[in-house]
């Protein structure tokens, strides 16, 4: 018999009834976990839309607080320089802690007249880091090129590697930057750029630049705010920004969308940037409304719009297999209800009603319970306060710890906790298990399985059943270890600008809002000698550093004006010099300035007692000598002016003479400038007495002295022979021994005169005319005087003349080089390149003429570069012809030329344009180069040797020729000088020098040859004496190139 036969059918449909409730039930159930699913994936997306919205605030506050540190060093530093500005940079490990800032650099505002000196700065930083520019890199080290009034330079930057395109750039060329660089400048407030895309990235390229403007007190005038000198800016890549979000367990499941959408604070629309983006923000059709969300942010200057959307539907598979299972649940239970409501519905029908209703509400409170622990964003636990064993832990715990709920539950406290926090711990658990407090809160080490320690944030809580003392407790944990390296980081970055500070000269106290001294750097405890015992605020510092009551308050009066007026302004404290007294007494110069920031103001202290003490001796010798004492040669202009002035007033006459020490350049040579600059104090002091009445003693020039002799007279011969007179008195008194050393050194003058009164010349006229007076009297001899007169100025001018056309006749090539053949034996071995001048109306100048001129002129140079070149041009011709290929051409070399530091340079610079056999170059010098460096001589020389150049010792036996100096000279030929050969035939003091001379390079290796050969007899007397080389009008006089070549191919 079945069930439904042997129960009435009101017993079945009661079934029935509460198999459809139970049913219904379900449904419901179902409907709620469904509607409670969606409710906790829209808790945790916007949970996750508002921690990733703070994190990318905190994100840019971070860059914002590090530019901030940087542009404070300026502020400390204004002139801060590029390696110390890497450096500091560096050592704060920015890329561990931010990897998307791509770069710090600091932009200088330069002029458009500055532009060219800002070029040359940069390029010698560029050679200070070791590189090597070429012109074209010279040329553009400022890119690119813009027009305009004001540039934007990026002149230090880091790091370096990656970035080097964008040194040197002008930022005016991009218009994002340079935008938010000039609000930055205008409002002094930190500014974020628009985006842009970076030069140096080739995916994902979006960026914005972090900006502060740094102002430099420094080089402010009293009454006008701090110059604009640049902005230090970070730039930072939004890719890598967004991904260090994520992997700070932020944007988990959400996609994010940013965008810039303009400045802050305008009305005018403006069109959305896209920054950059994490997954696809875009919604599905069919995504709920709910699971996407916008923000906007306001960073700083501009606007942001932060578009969110669920990735996906926010719950753990288990989340969403949940309301089926209850459904499924739910079906069961309402099977085995209805039996076993057909079976005791009689006995149980009201208490099983309630039983049910009570078993859905518990359900439903677990399920919330369980819910909260395992969803929660932070780690939670249950752990036995006894044994300290987990009880229970979520999925949040098992993330920050590492290890499974399975292994957690196999441990306890102490097997995550650092040895050296777990007394704490375990104390404060004993005392929550025996009631003492209710929580606690503490920041521990926590070990995770790993490996790693990292710290947590950990709150404990005693879990209360009712009549019994509690044995379990709930832990939730945060991790805070970024946090406290965040913390760490910044506390070291203080110490390290502490230490910076009490390295840098400027004194500097900082001081708090109660006045009270906080810290004094080592360059203020220098400066003032104030310990923190001594002074320790405002009130003891001006009462130790001004003990004058009167003058006390008039300082103070000062400093509180300025002190309002950067609190009205823009809170810079003027700097303004001070007198103060020192703690051991002493009163020192002082300037004194401020910076007045939140809750700090900083006071910046500059010792000027050196530079006033310097600015007093510049002063000094802005007018006189430093060596001599007496007045130098602009404090002369200014005296000769004023004089002149007073004698064509009154029609007095007076003389000027310029005396000139003779041979000083040989003292300083032979005996060192100490001894020469003694000779120059003694010879000032005995000018100085014969100054009587108006006059005066200056110093012109190295060893060049002016008196001028200022006087009543109206007669000009009467002054003449008044000035004649003192200069014979002046030659005497310098023809006196000097004492150097204990030692007497005598020497000479020579002095030029002229008279004045009367006419309309000016000191620069005087000058000029007793300049060459002293020139005239050194070519009569020397230690004589002579006056200025009309035809030594005809004489100069001539020479002026000379020296223009001279200067003219090397641009335009004028000069041709003739040859003088080299004879060995009867065979031409070489010659022997003279240079020659066909002045254009003049004709042929000599060259006694010209060359002294050109030496004095130093004209020599370009024209003896022009003869070597010249030459070598000719050797290369000549290769070319065997008849001539193996001719060697001697080459003369002046001294001044010889004496260049880039000589050695230019001579192998034009052999190897030219391509000559440098074999068969010979350069000539002369006796006179041994007199002046002879190590300098002797490196040149063999450096050029060591090319395969010969040389040649030029007019030897007329100079003064060390031997020792000679044997380490390496010369291949000693050159005869023709004074010897021209009367070696009736002299026998010239036939014995020549025999000499033979010898000499005889026994030295040398090639000896005869020059100024003019007869048969005198090549027999050389060659029998050991000289069969010779050259002279016997053989051939200079001739053209032309003539020379045909003269070897006839010969």
């Amino acid at each position: 018999m079945t069930y439904f036969s042997k129960h009435p059918p009101s017993h079945w449909l009661v079934a029935a009834g509460v198999l459809l409730a139970c049913l219904a039930l379900t449904a419901a159930a179902v409907v709620h976990q469904h509607q409670s699913n969606q409710a906790v994936a829209q808790i945790r997306f916007g949970q996750e839309v508002r921690a990733s919205t703070d994190a990318i605030a905190q994100r840019v506050n971070s860059y914002s607080e590090l530019v901030a540190g940087m542009r404070d060093l300026f502020i400390a530093s204004p002139q801060l320089d590029g390696p110390l500005f890497e450096h500091i940079i560096s050592a704060r490990h920015l890329l561990q802690r931010y990897p998307e800032i791509r770069n710090i650099s600091f932009a200088r505002w330069v002029t458009h007249d500055q532009l060219p000196a800002f070029a040359l700065r940069l390029a010698q930083q560029a050679r200070d880091r070791g590189e090597v520019l070429s012109s074209a890199q010279e040329a553009d080290i400022i890119h690119p090129e813009l027009p305009g009034p004001n540039h934007y330079i990026i002149e230090y930057l880091w790091p370096f590697a990656r970035n080097e395109g964008i040194w040197g750039l002008d930022i005016a060329s991009q218009p994002a930057n340079v935008a938010s660089l000039l609000v930055a400048r205008n409002t002094r407030q930190p500014a974020i750029s628009a985006p842009f895309d970076l030069v140096q990235e080739q995916h994902q390229r979006s960026a914005f630049m972090v900006r502060y403007p740094v102002f430099d007190a420094s080089r402010t005038l009293a009454d006008q705010p701090p110059s604009f000198t640049g902005a230090i800016a970070a730039a930072v890549r939004v890719s890598e920004m967004l991904e260090a979000i994520q992997a700070a367990s932020l944007l988990n499941g959400v996609a994010l969308h940013l965008q810039d959408i303009g400045p802050k604070g305008t009305d005018q629309p403006a069109t959305a940037q896209p920054l950059g983006e994490i997954g696809n923000a875009a919604a599905p059709d069919d995504r709920p409304a709910l699971m996407a969300a916008t923000r906007v942010l306001d960073v700083h200057n501009r606007r942001w719009r932060l578009e969110y959307a669920a990735r996906g539907p926010m719950l753990s598979s288990a989340e969403l297999a949940l309301p089926y299972w209850i459904a499924a649940f739910g079906a069961l239970v309402s099977l085995l209800l209805t039996v076993a409501a057909g079976r005791l519905m009689n006995q149980r029908l009201k208490a099983l009603a309630q039983a049910e209703n009570a078993r859905v509400a518990l359900h439903d409170r677990e399920q919330k319970l369980r819910a909260v622990f395992h969803q929660a964003a932070v780690g939670v636990s249950i752990a036995d306060l006894a044994s300290g064993r987990f009880l229970n832990v979520n999925q949040k715990f098992c993330e920050i710890t590492g290890y499974t709920k399975d292994e957690l539950l196999q441990m306890g406290v102490g097997d995550v906790s650092n040895p050296e926090d777990q007394l704490a711990n375990m104390t404060l658990m004993r005392q929550l298990q025996r009631g003492e407090i209710p929580s606690y809160r503490i920041e521990k080490r926590l070990r995770r399985k790993d490996g790693q320690e990292i710290w947590i944030d950990l709150t404990a809580s005693a879990i209360h059943e009712a009549g019994k003392a509690p044995s379990q407790n709930i832990g939730v944990i945060q991790d805070i270890t970024e946090q406290r390296q965040m913390k760490e980081e910044l506390q070291r970055g203080a110490e390290r600008q502490l230490a910076m500070l009490n390295h840098l000269p400027t004194g500097i106290l900082l001081s708090g809002i109660d006045d009270r001294i906080e810290y004094r750097n080592d360059a203020f405890l220098h400066i003032t000698g104030y310990t923190e015992e001594i002074v320790h605020d405002s009130g003891s510092w001006f009462l130790n550093a001004y003990p004058d009551p009167a003058a006390r308050l008039q300082v103070q009066n000062r400093w509180r004006k300025l002190h309002d007026e950067a609190l009205a302004g823009n809170g810079f404290i003027q700097a303004h010099e001070y007198v103060i007294r020192r703690a051991d007494g002493q009163w020192r110069t002082v300037e004194i300035s401020g910076v007045i920031m939140d809750k700090m103001e900083m006071i910046l202290l500059d010792d000027l007692t050196d530079r006033k003490t310097a600015e007093n001796e510049i002063s000094y010798l802005a007018s006189y000598d430093r060596l001599t004492g007496v007045a130098n040669r602009e404090f002369l202009h200014v005296q000769l002016q004023d004089i002149l002035r007073r004698c064509r007033a009154s029609g007095h006459f007076g003389a000027l003479l310029m005396l000139d020490l003779d041979h000083f350049k040989n003292l300083n040579e032979t005996r060192g400038h100490s001894q020469g600059d003694e000779v120059l104090r003694q010879t000032a002091q005995r000018l100085q007495g014969f100054v009587q009445g108006h006059g005066m003693v200056a110093r012109h020039g190295d060893d060049a002295f002016v008196f001028v002799l200022e006087s009543l007279c109206t007669d000009r011969t009467q002054m003449q022979e008044t000035a004649s007179a003192l200069g014979a008195r002046l030659l005497a008194a310098l023809a006196e021994p000097f004492m150097l050393d204990a030692e007497p050194y005598h020497t000479s003058a020579s002095i030029g005169a002229a008279v004045f009164g009367g006419d309309d010349a000016s000191a620069h006229d005087l000058l000029q005319q007793v300049d060459m007076a002293m020139y005239d009297a050194k070519a009569a001899g020397r230690n004589t005087l002579r006056f200025y007169n009309r035809a030594l100025q005809e004489r100069m001018q001539a020479r002026a003349a000379m020296e223009r056309d001279l200067r003219l006749a090397i641009e335009q090539e004028q000069f041709e080089l003739y040859y003088q053949a080299q004879v060995q034996s009867g065979r031409v071995i070489g010659a022997e390149a003279l240079v020659r001048w066909h002045h254009p109306s003049k004709g042929f100048v000599s060259p006694a003429q010209f060359i002294p001129l050109a030496e004095e002129s130093a004209l020599i140079l370009p024209l003896g570069a022009w003869i070597l070149r010249t030459a070598c041009e000719c050797l290369v011709r000549w290769s070319r012809n065997p008849a001539l290929a193996k001719l060697t051409l001697a080459v003369n070399i002046s001294p001044r030329q010889f004496a260049q530091a880039d000589f050695v340079d230019g001579v192998l610079g034009v052999i190897a344009q030219t391509g000559i056999n440098p074999k068969r170059l010979e350069l000539e010098l002369t006796e006179s180069m041994l007199l002046h460096d002879i190590e300098s001589t002797i490196d040149k020389m063999t450096q050029l040797k060591s090319c395969g150049v010969n040389f040649s010792l030029d007019d030897f036996g007329t100079g003064y020729s060390s031997l020792s100096y000679l044997k380490r000279l390496p010369l291949d030929q000693l050159k005869i000088d023709q004074s010897f050969v021209r009367d070696v035939l009736v002299d026998p003091n010239d036939a014995a020098i020549a025999r000499t001379i033979i010898a000499l390079g005889t026994s030295l290796g040398l090639r000896v040859i005869a020059e100024g050969v003019e007869t048969k007899a005198q090549c027999d007397f050389l060659e029998r004496h050991g000289c069969n080389t010779w050259q002279g009008y016997f053989f051939s006089r200079p001739i053209t190139a032309n003539a020379f070549e045909t003269l070897i191919q006839t010969a």
